[in-house]
This record gives structure tokens, C-alpha cells and sequence, in this order.
């Protein structure tokens, strides 16, 4: 974005492009995470004679990880509701 543009767009422009480029920087900065992550478990796993660990996030688990499967849950929990309440209409109807 040229100085020019950026005086002349609006400001939800603006946030808009700064919030895009932060969410592109986090995005990038986790997969670096994942990859250095994913070379530990490569190094350590033939030294695992316990067999300990299974996956990459056995050895270590991301707080996005958590916050991702906290929200699916969320997520999940409000399309069973979603599912209940249409059966039920469902149900209703049939009965009239």
C-alpha cells in the first residue's frame, strides 16, 4: 500500500489490512513452531524405547493447539444443540 493510498482509504481499510498482515505473521511464525517441533519428535523418536511418543504433539502441545480444540468443542457442542432443536421441530410437525 502506497502512502497515497493509505491517506486516502478509510480507516476500516486500514485495521482491516494491518489485522490480515498480524494474522499472515502468527500463521507463519506457528508453522516455524510446528517445524522445529517435528524435527525433536524425528530425533528423539528412535530413542524412545518406551515408546512414549506417538505424535509431534505428545512432545509438546501449543497453547493455538488447545485454544483450536476448545473451539471445536464449543463448535460441536452448538450444532448438536442446533440438531436437537430442528428434531424437535421435526417432531412437532409430525405430530400435527
Amino acid at each position: 500500500m502506497s502512502l497515497t493510498e493509505y491517506y486516502d482509504s478509510e480507516i476500516e481499510v486500514v485495521l482491516s489490512i494491518i489485522d490480515s498482515f498480524y494474522t499472515f505473521e502468527n500463521n507463519k511464525e506457528q508453522q516455524e513452531w510446528e517445524r522445529a517441533r517435528f524435527v525433536a519428535f524425528m530425533t528423539i523418536k528412535p530413542h524412545d524405547s518406551k515408546k512414549k511418543f506417538k505424535k509431534p504433539s505428545d512432545l509438546i502441545k501449543f497453547d493455538w493447539e488447545q485454544r483450536q480444540l476448545e473451539q471445536d468443542i464449543k463448535d460441536l457442542k452448538r450444532k448438536i444443540k442446533q440438531s436437537r432443536r430442528r428434531e424437535q421441530f421435526l417432531f412437532d410437525k409430525l405430530i400435527k
